[in-house]
């Protein structure tokens, strides 16, 4: 075989081995954030509250621009703060390992913090807020 064919067929060959090896690191990552996420749901749990001093906001996920990409509502009365902090602070940094690997977003939008509501006794975001 000629030795330019014998080096890009080896180069073609690393190519196609180094991207079957970040192909598996999305899933992976995916897999990690909705754990982390579905983690997050079970410490708010039912975010109960007796009214709207019970109810706080904490931000999730940090989009290219350093901003939240969105909020979730819980009740310091019935979440325990240290592990929710801890959670909150492993999706946000697995988010932001995710987005690295992936498209950057082109125009930054900053999310507003929206106010908490208690509703039929929990913590909610109200809608258009």
């Amino acid at each position: 075989m000629f030795p330019m064919i014998r080096a890009l067929v080896g180069i073609g060959v690393l190519v196609a081995m180094a991207s079957g090896v970040w192909a598996d690191e999305k899933p992976a990552a995916d897999t990690r954030l909705a754990t982390l996420r579905a983690d997050i749901t079970a410490l708010v749990g039912k975010a109960k509250c007796a009214n709207l001093v019970n109810c706080r906001v904490a931000a999730l996920g940090i989009d290219a621009c350093g901003s939240p990409v969105e909020y979730v509502a819980y009740s310091w009365l019935s979440t325990e703060k240290a592990a929710l902090d801890t959670r909150i602070a492993e999706y946000n940094f697995a988010f932001e390992d995710a987005r690295k690997g992936g498209v950057t977003a082109g125009a930054c939008t900053p999310l507003p913090e929206p106010v908490a509501a208690c509703v039929n006794g929990r913590c909610v975001i109200p809608a258009g807020r």
